[in-house]
């Protein structure tokens, strides 16, 4: 069983488009999709369309409860009047989180103990995202049960983690490489990269084998969308995979 992981698409019709062309020539059983799907300065409508064309299983992230609940942030704002009832009515239908291969596999948006807006694998109380200590992280896997593999989003950063002998798989993000926010402490989730992110994963005798992929596709012709909808610090990060200073 070979899985490919997408999140964080953020309404990027262009970077899904290349991850998807990509993960096309490697012929996998089964693509993930952890949520953060449509909210974005991009495509929301078309990704929207792709996504549901999809034979995947798909989470809620924060930002589809987000935008069922009347959340006002400006991703949310600007998805919402682009999207049609049957957009509306899948974002409705969307799980929480997702247990595969008879529970092996554990697939949420944020954690498993946290739900949608918990940062996982992160500490980020520098106001920089660095690897949490293993005890943090360890808390965190509760609710996953009997899993040997947990997939992750939420924070955009690609990262492989082992706990206690749990794989941990965030596949980074496909449509936004980095952004900041304000809910906690100020600060910054930066790729460093303006590629589309995604993961393969697949057993093996010895272990869960993951390949962290960084697709090349046309992000000026997306952080051109990012400007004319009014944002010029996506349009910043999606060139460089960075936040502007």
């Amino acid at each position: 069983m070979r899985i490919a992981v997408i999140a964080d698409v953020h309404g990027n019709s262009l970077a899904l488009e290349a991850v998807l062309r990509d993960i096309a020539h490697e012929n996998p059983d089964l693509i993930v999709n952890l949520g953060d799907l449509v909210s974005g300065p991009f495509d929301p409508a078309r990704t929207a369309d792709i996504q549901m064309s999809l034979s995947a299983v798909t989470v809620a992230g924060n930002h589809e409860r987000q935008l069922l609940t009347g959340g006002a942030g400006a991703s949310d704002a600007y998805a919402r009047p682009r999207l049609s009832e049957d957009h509306w009515k899948w974002l409705r239908s969307l799980p929480g989180k997702a247990r595969l291969l008879d529970g092996r596999v554990f697939a949420c948006h944020g954690s498993p103990a946290g739900g949608d807006l918990e940062y996982f694998l992160e500490d980020v109380s520098t106001g920089h995202a660095r690897l949490d200590h293993p005890d943090a992280i360890r808390r965190r896997l509760v609710g996953a049960g009997d899993a040997q593999l947990v997939l992750c989003g939420h924070t955009h950063i690609p990262r492989v983690v082992v706990s206690d002998g749990v794989v941990i798989v965030n596949p980074g993000s496909v449509g936004m490489p980095a952004y900041d926010d304000d809910r906690r402490v100020a600060h910054v989730m930066e790729a460093g990269c303006p590629h589309a992110r995604y993961a393969l994963v697949a057993p093996s005798s010895s272990g869960w084998r993951v390949d962290l992929r960084a697709v090349p596709y046309d992000f000026e012709a997306a952080a051109r969308q990012a400007e004319q909808a009014g944002r010029p610090e996506i349009a910043f990060g999606v060139r460089t995979g960075r936040m502007p200073c």
